[in-house]
Parts: structure tokens; sequence; C-alpha cells
């Protein structure tokens, strides 16, 4: 989830992942196991240098939930945080708070402590989980991991989760990508009670980690158009019992025609370095 904006005269990582090309859906997913997939987006402070966001027209048109960048590491917090959470919640929809791992600059551990001092409590059972953003390094094009091995990497993780898991009581969500956990986690199974958040654009059927049955959320599409805002990421969310609050309501379910297109998974670490871009 990732776009570099300049505050301050200081260039700052954004975190909102990205491909060029990528195309919005129209509407909501077809239905599995009884339930509709459920639409939303991601966002950071990049949306504000575009103008104002328009929270109740985006749930008019069927948007139920929006992950929020809360902060980075253990240096950055995204000035545009709380009264986003407050007017998105004010709309009706769902709100997450979301991290950008930078594990080059900081431990999982004090990531995930930072994390929840930005956003505040998240132990009470209405509140939804913290979101883990792992992808590549946007700061050195020749380190997707960030200079560190895949022992390292897992550890860092696990610290982070273990730490997330024990302020928050709740398992945080892990959003990836399949060709960046390959490479810099070895596929491992460590986490799989950690929800996932995938990373892949431009097909119906997005290939997931092995870690993972299934996705909980996919980010389809970066580069998505929706009335109330500009250029956001589009995800849908796949109904569970672990996040009961983003269950569509029905009079926001509707049919919907599949997305369309090749898919493009392989390409993703190659052109996440291209999505930074001020």
């Amino acid at each position: 989830m990732l776009r570099v904006t300049t505050v301050g005269g200081a260039a700052l990582v954004i975190s909102l992942a990205t491909a060029p090309g990528a195309h919005a859906a129209p509407g909501l997913a077809a239905a599995r196991h009884g339930w509709w997939h459920v639409r939303g987006l991601d966002i950071s402070s990049y949306q504000h240098g575009r103008g104002p966001i328009d929270w109740r027209l985006l749930a008019r048109h069927g948007i139920s939930f929006v992950a929020v960048k809360a902060s980075e590491g253990t240096y950055y917090r995204n000035p545009y945080y709380r009264s986003d959470v407050r007017s998105a919640a004010a709309a009706g929809l769902a709100v997450m708070p979301y991290v950008f791992a930078n594990p080059a600059r900081a431990g999982g551990a004090p990531t995930a402590r930072y994390a929840v001092r930005v956003t505040g409590s998240l132990r009470r059972p209405t509140q939804l989980p913290l979101v883990l953003d792992v992808e590549n390094d946007p700061y050195d094009a020749g380190a997707d991991c960030y200079g560190v091995s895949r022992r390292e990497m897992i550890g860092w993780i696990a610290g982070f989760v273990g730490q997330a898991r024990a302020l928050t009581r709740k398992w945080p969500v892990i959003y990836t990508a399949t060709d960046w956990w390959r490479e810099c986690t070895g596929s491992t199974s460590r986490f799989r009670r950690d929800p996932l958040w995938l990373a892949a654009f431009g097909g119906t059927r997005p290939a997931v980690p092995s870690t993972w049955r299934r996705w909980t959320f996919w980010q389809y599409d970066n580069e998505g158009h929706l009335p109330g805002i500009a250029t956001a990421d589009l995800d849908y969310y796949q109904p569970t019992g672990d996040l009961p609050a983003l269950r569509p309501l029905p009079w926001r379910s509707s049919r919907a025609r599949t997305l369309s297109g090749r898919r493009s998974h392989t390409r993703l670490r190659h052109l996440v370095r291209r999505r930074n871009r001020p």
C-alpha cells in the first residue's frame, strides 16, 4: 500500500500498494457460501493532497469499510488518521488502522507498540484489528526484504504479531503479496492465524500465499475512481466469523459483474518500485 509524498520539505512514505493500469470493479463480487464480498478501500495522507473526501457519498456508493494508514515504523504518524477515522465512522463505515513495516528502521515489537500509541486502545470487542503492511522496501530498489534474512524477517513479523496481540487481544491482519511473501519469508506457515490481506491486481482468482487457504481481504485495484474520493486502492472483504462487523448489510448487497483481465501477480514486485512518486 505505498506512495511517497512530501510534508514540510521531507519525503514521507505513504502506504498504498499500486500497479499501473489496474481497473476498478463496478460493484460487489460474486457470492460465496451465502455471503457477498464487501467493498472497501484503503487510504493514507496521499488522498488529502488530491481533494476532499466525501465519506457519506462513498457509503452511498456501496463502500462499507476503510483501512486508514496510522503509522510507519516508530518515526511517522499520519496527521489525518484521527479525522479520517471519525469522519468515516460517522458515515457508517467500519474502520481499520494499518501500519507500514520498515524492518530496516525499527523492530517488530516496537513498531506494534508505536502503532497502538498512535491509534489508541483497540481492545474493545467492537473495534477491528491492526493491519500490518509488509511489502517491498520503497527506499532501496535492490532490497525488497529490507536487507534482512528470511529468518530475521519471520522474527520481525512474529515480534509485531505477538506484541499487537498482547496489546489489542486481536490477531493483526497481514497485508502482503504472494511474491514478496515467498521471497522474504520463504512462504513460512507460521502466521496462519492472522487474516490475509492480499495485494493482487488484474485477475478474478488471485494466487494466495501457501501460508493461507484463502484471502480475507483482497486489494484488487490500486487506481480506483469512486465518487467522493480521488484515486484510491480498492478492496474486497470476504466475510468471516472473525470480523463480523464487516458483514454486508442487506440493503447494500447487489449482484455484480466479476473482474476481468489477465492475472499479473508475478509483476507486483517490479511494479511496487514504480509507484513511489510524489
